[in-house]
């Protein structure tokens, strides 16, 4: 049956159009410049033309996000702004038809104008994913795929052999675009297994046939590690895991500054003073257990609090930084809310049910296991998609107690809520800003204060 706010479609075009508007701003900004990781995606994709796909030597890559780069190229005599622009068109469509996906299945199930409306406006509008969309990095398209596999997973037909392609095909070209997206593969497993028990409509055969298959995707990958490096990974060939864990025990996020005279990488110290004698978040737990609790709960709010709209800063004070904060601050009381409503309040039946365990594990799962490495703002993109659908229910829920069924504003109702909202803000605002300070470059405070 199609929900009611999904047979007059017209209100959603104005959300579209000005994520366009906000997309085409910060493309303005990007397209005529690359940095870092940009530089060495496009690095690696001219040597896939040089070289060939089996001839390239690569061992922080993987190779199918510079394939990408690569074919665009081809078609345009290799300029550099052509390519970007062609990419990152490329990006933002996938991201749209990402957020309206999740808006249209989300819609099914809460029934709710309100819900649907505020899944467009936060995912469509969101400033940090769409100047994503703008840079030459893997994380909004890794990020999209990933959930548009769960989304399949979720709400696929499995009588047609296909749905079982896209949830598996999907799932690993996330991985071979973002090795960090391998944490959810089997987390899809799990679930494929949880629908067959659940919905029961599931062959656990055709899984694991498909996902034999479909291994040919890591095949370009493993054949490289194997004659450059002689590792048998369909992975990267360095440990950046092991990297990054070593660096979450003193540093809680890393930036990236191109401001003239400044040194480009920004690191945001750990709250809590680390010995130095200490190699990762694991062995935190053993060595100083009571300053793993703090150094990993300021890891799982530096994952949520995104801070600078741009990857690449160029001023430490913009005002974006505010507004940007704010609305995230806000998507994220508001979902948050919604889920805890939906598990307290709820009597789901066995595809609300489905729904729920599928969003909310992969959401837990990952926030837990990218809390144990150093943060870039970045990171937190699947944890807002995965929480994007509760955002749904938690305006719904929201708007139905602000205004009742005879249509009576409740002012008192409303006041609690933008006052709840307020403090929670603040407070989130203020850590931020604390957080900033660690950096020895940025202070918020004292800035404000002038």
């Amino acid at each position: 049956m199609l929900s009611n706010c999904l047979k007059d479609k017209k209100g959603k075009y104005y959300f579209l159009v000005l994520s366009f508007l906000i997309f085409i701003y910060y493309l303005r900004q990007n397209y005529f410049v690359s940095y870092y990781d940009e530089i060495g995606y496009i690095s690696v994709s001219k040597n896939i033309l040089n070289l060939g796909l089996l001839n390239i030597n690569e061992p922080l890559r993987t190779y199918f996000y510079p394939l990408i780069i690569s074919c665009v190229s081809i078609f345009t005599n290799g300029d550099m702004e052509v390519i970007k622009t062609l990419i990152s068109v490329l990006q933002f469509a996938v991201y749209t038809y990402t957020i309206l996906t999740i808006a249209e299945k989300t819609v099914l199930l809460n029934d709710s104008n309100v819900g649907y409306y505020s899944i467009l406006g936060f995912g469509l509008l969101n400033p940090y994913l769409i100047q994503s969309t703008t840079l030459l990095l893997t994380d909004v398209l890794a990020t999209c795929c990933i959930v548009l596999s769960i989304i399949r997973l979720v709400f696929g037909n499995f009588s047609k052999i296909s749905t079982y392609f896209w949830v598996i095909s999907l799932a690993y070209i996330a991985v071979m675009i973002r090795p960090a997206s391998l944490i959810l593969v089997p987390i899809i497993i799990i679930l494929l297994i949880i629908r067959t028990l659940i919905l029961k409509d599931v062959s656990l055969l055709k899984v694991l046939l498909i996902s034999i298959i479909s291994l040919i995707i890591f095949f370009p990958q493993l054949y490289n590690n194997v004659k450059q490096f002689d590792n048998w990974t369909p992975l990267v060939n360095t440990n950046l895991y092991e990297f990054q864990s070593n660096l979450a025990t003193k540093n809680l996020k890393y930036g990236t500054v191109i401001i003239n005279n400044e040194e480009p990488g920004m690191f945001f110290v750990s709250p809590h003073p680390v010995n130095q004698s200490v190699k990762g978040m694991y062995d935190l737990i053993y060595k100083d257990f009571p300053g793993f609790l703090i150094v990993y709960s300021s890891h799982l709010f530096g994952v949520l609090d995104w801070g600078y709209v741009d990857t690449y800063i160029t001023d430490y004070y913009p005002s974006s930084r505010l507004i940007s904060s704010f609305f995230l601050y806000l998507f994220w009381i508001i979902a948050f809310y919604g889920l805890f409503k939906i598990l307290k309040n709820k009597k789901p039946n066995k595809q609300q049910s489905f729904f729920i365990i599928s969003f909310v594990s992969s959401f837990l799962f990952y926030w837990s296991f990218i809390g144990t490495t150093i943060i870039e703002s970045r990171f937190g993109y699947p944890l807002f998609m995965l929480l994007l659908p509760f955002v749904g229910w938690g305006a719904k829920y929201a708007y139905n107690n602000i205004r009742s069924d005879t249509n009576f504003f409740n002012y008192k109702k409303f006041i609690q809520y933008v006052l709840i909202c307020i403090i929670f803000m603040a407070l989130a605002m203020n850590i931020s800003f604390l957080i900033d300070i660690q950096t020895g470059r940025i202070n918020w405070l004292e800035f404000l204060m002038k």
